[in-house]
């Protein structure tokens, strides 16, 4: 198999920071932690076949696609059998001062790479 981390961290790639959420309940109250990773690779502006369908039409707002060669993460369940992980929302993505919030994955880790697309949060 072709291993294409190599192109994703290669000279097209750059630095970004993915906030990751996880949490715990304490005292009966759910507490919710954010962890800065930084990591490397490529990002680009979401194509048209990147984009989701919702029943009101077409998702448009400024989506990126995101390829790094370390595991991005959705919304995900306690004990989640697929990603074995703690519970936690959706990665955020902080890239040229906006963040992004991941809403779909796609696990290609036997090529090397994880890639995910993401929209842009509105500012408060």
């Amino acid at each position: 198999m072709i291993n294409v981390g190599r192109v994703v961290n290669g000279r097209n790639s750059q630095p970004f920071i993915v906030y990751r959420k996880s949490g715990s309940w304490v005292a009966g109250r759910w507490v919710q932690t954010e962890e800065p990773i930084p990591l490397t690779g490529t990002i680009t502006v979401a194509k048209e076949k990147d984009l989701q369908q919702v029943p009101e039409g077409d998702r448009v707002g400024g989506e990126i696609s995101v390829h790094c060669t370390k595991a991005l993460y959705a919304t995900r369940a306690a004990n989640d059998p697929i990603t074995s992980t703690k519970p936690g929302t959706s990665d955020e993505v902080l890239w040229q001062g906006d963040r992004y919030r991941l809403f779909t994955l796609s696990p290609y880790m036997d090529y090397g790479y994880y890639k995910g697309v993401g929209i842009r949060k509105t500012s408060n």
